[in-house]
């Protein structure tokens, strides 16, 4: 059996790639905020590097997670953040299979980079 920080390095290699992929055109290609689809939509996206100093220094895993899915109160249906529990991975699934689902693993992934990302 692989050593376990093998699984953990492909569960970040897999975040990574869901991160390029849905994420980086509006919060950068380093998660600094400010990617290029942002460039019209009137607010910066957040800086997701500082999350963790944002909160105490430690990775708001949960908070991400829900956030994401638009399940917080934070959230504003009106606002340029996708609901990704209804509109899914699409760009990580474009030709059918998974497409508009978001899968456990590849969610999972994203939160174990985002949280590798941490400065």
């Amino acid at each position: 059996m692989p050593p376990k920080d093998t699984f953990a390095n492909e569960a970040i290699a897999r975040g990574q790639l869901v991160y390029t992929k849905e994420c980086s055109q509006c919060h950068g290609t380093a998660g600094e905020g400010g990617g290029s689809a942002s460039l019209g939509l009137g607010v910066v996206p957040p800086d997701l590097v500082e999350l963790s100093a944002g909160n105490g220094g430690s990775f708001p895993r949960e908070y991400v997670r829900q956030y994401v899915l638009g399940l917080t109160k934070d959230n504003d249906s009106a606002g340029p953040m996708p609901d990704f529990a209804r509109v899914g991975l699409r760009h990580v699934y474009p030709k059918g299979g998974a497409d508009g689902e978001v899968l456990e693993a590849d969610f999972e992934g994203l939160l174990d980079y985002l949280e590798a990302i941490q400065e």
